[in-house]
């Protein structure tokens, strides 16, 4: 009879336990979770303020003109030409 109830106690104490791990681990994935979504957050807020900065700046026109459009006019000034102009 005792026997029983030792086993029976055993096997309560190890449903127990089982039912807090998976409690911490449904906790440790919702904290993985809110981690990612606030470094995703983060990434977000920074690549807008970023493109932001671009446009209110001029930054894309500035960046063609002073580094795209030289090298472009280097690569077609030096093109062997057929006839003259």
């Amino acid at each position: 009879m005792k026997n029983k109830k030792i086993k029976k106690l055993e096997r309560r104490i190890k449903r127990e336990a089982f039912c807090r791990s998976k409690k911490f681990r449904k906790f440790v994935i919702l904290k993985f979770l809110l981690k990612a979504l606030g470094k995703l957050l983060l990434f977000a807020g920074i690549f807008f303020v970023s493109t932001f900065a671009l446009y209110m700046f001029n930054g894309e026109n500035k960046l063609i003109y002073y580094v795209i459009r030289p090298l472009l006019n280097k690569h077609y000034d030096s093109q062997v030409r057929d006839r003259k102009i």
